[in-house]
């Protein structure tokens, strides 16, 4: 068998047990790219990879270094923003964030043309559901069954008419501004942090 035939095995058996639609792509030399959206994180398809490497079916790919590299979709950034919003976490963590950029001094680019203008809580948004997706397995799915109204309603605030080709597009950027726009960063803010005078010497 070939090792490309063995490839596209070892890709439906991946995709079976991580119940995702599993790519294993040829790079370069001895270099494969397996790539996914929305399931497992990269560890645990490591796990998945290791336990199919270690029986017989797949020999021909055991001397090969398999990469990975796991997309997310506007879906799961909607669903771990509406969790992060129902946990109570969102609110705080942009205000958070913001105040860190601010700490920093970091500048904020000139609003274009026909784009809104981005602000600190804009940037610590995108920042904090971005943390979410890349550390939750398979973060599209809603957490809580409460969740999946949230979810619909933030696609579709998030989704936006070409005015040039009539399609619709959707993306977090455009959610990230439809969520700000509804009054976040909502929650109790983060206490600051003062310094503590040094007791007097007596």
């Amino acid at each position: 068998m070939s090792r490309s035939r063995q490839a596209a095995l070892l890709a439906r058996h991946l995709s079976e047990v991580a119940d995702v639609e599993v790519g294993l792509y040829y790079d370069t030399g001895a270099r494969w790219i397996a790539m996914w959206a929305d399931g497992p994180r990269e560890e645990e398809m490591r796990a998945h990879l290791d336990t199919a490497l270690a029986g017989y079916r797949y020999v021909d790919m055991r001397d090969r270094t398999i990469d990975f590299h796991r997309s997310t979709s506007e879906r799961a950034w909607a669903a771990r923003a509406v969790a992060s919003r129902r946990e109570g976490t969102l609110g705080p963590a942009i205000a958070e964030g913001a105040d860190y950029r601010r700490s920093l001094g970091v500048g904020l680019p000139r609003p274009g043309a026909q784009g809104p203008t981005h602000t600190h809580e804009y940037y610590a948004l995108l920042r904090h559901v971005d943390d979410l997706c890349r550390g939750t397995a398979y973060p599209e799915r809603p957490d809580a069954p409460e969740d999946e109204p949230g979810i619909q309603e933030l696609l579709a605030a998030g989704t936006r008419e070409d005015p040039h080709t009539g399609r619709s597009t959707r993306s977090e950027y455009d959610m990230a501004h439809a969520l700000l726009g509804t009054g976040l960063p909502a929650g109790p803010r983060p206490p600051r942090l003062t310094a503590v005078p040094a007791p007097e010497k007596r």
